[in-house]
């Protein structure tokens, strides 16, 4: 990208912008990103993900499945003969890291589009600037419903928060037929407050009592005094949603326990350190997620096959969800490569056929898809999701 040369006109725009009152200018930034649309150059696409601290897994898992599907568009010949390359920022976990490197991204590496931050709480972090600088913005995983609440530049690989907890309530009260649950969140975490409240809502919608509701903020260790409080109150269900280090900590401190309530999570368990990192507590445990590998779909199949060729182990929600993310800007692309056309194209995805299931992009930038329910079971020495059910909205 020929910085030098873009740097006059970029100043002039703003200054324009400024003095005819026209806001923040990022209608004029957002034309101009990523080398427009005759720079020839190639077409620069920021990550922030967590990449170091308890959350690496997950960001190194998205990234995997994003970096993947970039290889395959440029091996096949790019975006109209543009290659596509990625400029990473490792977010550490750290709300004020996400949005310093979002604007870092989106200032003076002007990138034209964005892959944030795994977990609502970050992604909630860069709306703000999102807006401000005209960047359209997707994030694989991050299920909080007030991610992309009127904000235009704000989309997600995944489904919300809403979608997830009627999924988990109405598994646990029609199929599995428990009556009675306790909900054990994360308050550091708006993920985790999110479903919370969306399940606790559905479950006693459909005739369900929640009752028990405990706490924790990240970095406890000690969850005895909560557990001994839900196994006193007869729960036959156990809502989890949290991610690792702490919750293979209460999942093997229940069991330790004695508490005989199912455990469930939501996409947060989806990964190694919860499946494998529980103990044998981690039997009959459920999860809601995006994505199975024993999905029939040729999509799926041809996904895990060339994942797995890479040489890494086999994928998952998080892989799956990156390389979905990448997909979904590789198909807005078509509208153009500028900031303002990914965006608009963003906004027009209609029945795409990606890998974790056919996505609409709704009026809010929301995914609009399937869910699948995934038991954890004894495979071998080790544990494995096995698939259980499809649920569309």
């Amino acid at each position: 990208m020929k910085l030098r040369r873009l740097l006059p006109v970029i100043t002039v725009a703003a200054l324009c912008g400024a003095l005819c009152g026209c806001g923040d200018g990022s209608a004029q930034n957002g034309a101009a990103r990523g080398g427009g649309e005759g720079a020839g150059g190639d077409i620069l696409v920021g990550v922030i993900h967590p990449l170091s601290g308890p959350l690496a897994p997950y960001g190194k898992a998205s990234l995997a499945g994003v970096q993947m599907r970039v290889d395959e568009i440029n091996a096949a010949g790019g975006i109209g003969g543009r290659r596509i390359r990625l400029l990473v920022e490792d977010e550490k976990g750290d709300s004020t890291a996400a949005e310093n490197a979002f604007n870092k991204l989106g200032g003076s590496d002007r990138v034209a589009a964005m892959v944030i931050p795994v977990t609502s709480t970050n992604a909630l972090a860069v709306r703000k600037a999102a807006r401000k600088l005209g960047i359209p913005s997707i994030s694989p995983t991050a299920t909080n419903d007030k991610v992309t609440v009127d904000n235009e530049y704000m989309f997600r690989a995944c489904f919300n928060d809403s979608f997830q907890g009627r999924i988990v309530a109405g598994y646990a009260f029609r199929d599995l037929g428990i009556k009675t649950a306790a909900v054990f969140k994360d308050l550091n975490s708006d993920y985790s407050k999110g479903l919370s409240a969306s399940f606790t809502k559905c479950f006693e919608e459909l005739g369900g009592k929640v009752v028990a509701e405990e706490s924790y903020q990240q970095g406890d260790t000690d969850f005895g005094a909560q557990l001994k409080k839900i196994k006193e109150s007869g729960a036959g269900l156990l809502f989890v949603p949290g991610y690792p280090p702490e919750v293979p900590l209460v999942i093997k401190q229940a069991r330790a326990l004695g508490l005989e309530a199912r455990l469930c999570g939501a996409d947060g368990w989806d990964n190694d350190a919860v499946i494998n990192g529980s103990g044998d507590g981690a039997a009959g445990c459920f999860l809601v997620g995006a994505f199975s590998r024993e999905d029939s779909r040729p999509a799926v199949k041809r996904f895990v096959e060339a994942f797995t060729r890479r040489g890494g182990a086999a994928p998952g929600t998080f892989e799956a969800l990156g390389y979905d993310s990448m997909s979904l800007l590789a198909e807005a692309m078509k509208k153009g490569t500028t900031s303002a056309a990914i965006r608009e194209g963003l906004a027009g995805v209609k029945g795409f056929e990606a890998v974790t299931g056919t996505i609409t992009i709704d009026p809010a930038g929301d995914a609009v898809k399937g869910a699948v329910i995934l038991d954890i079971q004894k495979d071998g020495d080790r544990f494995a999701t096995k698939y259980k059910a499809t649920v569309n909205p």
